[in-house]
């Protein structure tokens, strides 16, 4: 065991490594003195070493917040780990224990009461949360729109459920403790029967219409004929009424062939008794209110 060891070690852990790591290889305090001071090693802070040469990425700054704090990534860092749809390499958030000082500027550090509680997953060789406190950690810090998306991205890639949500909500629910309410919210508000919608727009077309007293349409609908035929699943539906909605952009439609523009298709849903309307990126930002008074007359149509 030494430094052909370490080396080998640091490969897989984004070229760095902890004093405590090293030791643990058989590599002495004196032995990293001397390759730092030839320049093989680099000290990054106190106890914290990089290989020369190493190019420098978002995960290897990842790993050396936490190693360097103590701390496991939390909040929108888990959740690049976690590859959960739409989240990019940005700021790198790490929580620590409460009891514990860290001031960083290259990284926002969370000091939580609860941190005996993460269940720590080692993702990528970084420590990082669970996806469901990371989720809830994120609540704390962006609107409602943009938990939504977080919660449909981890229910549709199957990284969590609502069930497993809720249980982390009630583990953590404590007052004043960032996320609570907004996770809340949310839970109250889902259902686990409920299909995850294909995409964005999906939900924030969902939302205006919700939020303008309109009935709760369903998300990812599939329609069947009078024989039990399937012949489409739509963006989102009314099946009381018999309207459905088709999202039309390949922008935000994440599935495009679950529902192409297909005259014929748009003829059988006819013939079946469906109302079908068809809404752009254009009329969702530039004409929300026409886009809902077109929703509110086919619906009153139906009645």
């Amino acid at each position: 065991m030494g430094l052909t060891e370490l080396r080998a070690h640091a490969r897989l852990h984004h070229g760095v490594f902890s004093r405590h790591e090293a030791n643990g290889l058989g590599v002495t305090d004196s032995q990293l003195r001397r390759r730092s001071e030839s320049g093989e090693l680099e000290r990054i802070e106190r106890g914290v070493f990089a290989i020369a040469g190493v190019p420098t990425d978002w995960y290897q700054r990842a790993r050396i917040a936490t190693l360097t704090t103590g701390g496991v990534l939390s909040h929108r860092s888990a959740l690049v780990v976690h590859e959960l749809d739409g989240f990019n390499a940005g700021p790198i958030h790490v929580t620590i224990p409460k009891a514990r000082a860290v001031q960083r500027r290259d990284v926002v550090v969370h000091r939580s009461t609860q941190f005996d509680q993460i269940r720590v997953q080692t993702i990528r060789s970084i420590p990082v949360t669970h996806v469901e406190r990371a989720l809830l950690d994120y609540a704390g810090h962006v609107g409602r729109r943009r938990l939504d998306w977080a919660v449909d991205a981890a229910l549709r890639q199957n990284t969590c459920d609502l069930g497993s949500l809720f249980e982390t909500w009630v583990g953590h629910s404590i007052q004043g403790r960032n996320g609570s309410g907004p996770m809340r919210q949310l839970l109250d508000e889902r259902d686990a029967r409920d299909p995850v919608p294909d995409s964005r727009w999906n939900r924030m077309v969902g939302r205006l219409i919700e939020d303008s007293n309109l009935p709760r349409p369903v998300y990812e609908h599939e329609i069947s004929g009078a024989d039990g035929r399937f012949l489409a699943r739509v963006d989102l539906a009314f099946p009381l009424h018999r309207v459905a909605i088709e999202l039309d952009s390949v922008r935000w439609h994440l599935n495009r062939a679950s529902f192409e523009a297909d005259p014929r298709r748009k003829n059988r849903l006819t013939i079946a008794g469906w109302t079908l309307l068809t809404f752009t990126w254009s009329d969702y930002v530039d004409q929300p209110a026409r886009l809902i008074s077109t929703v509110e007359s086919a619906l009153r149509n139906a009645a």
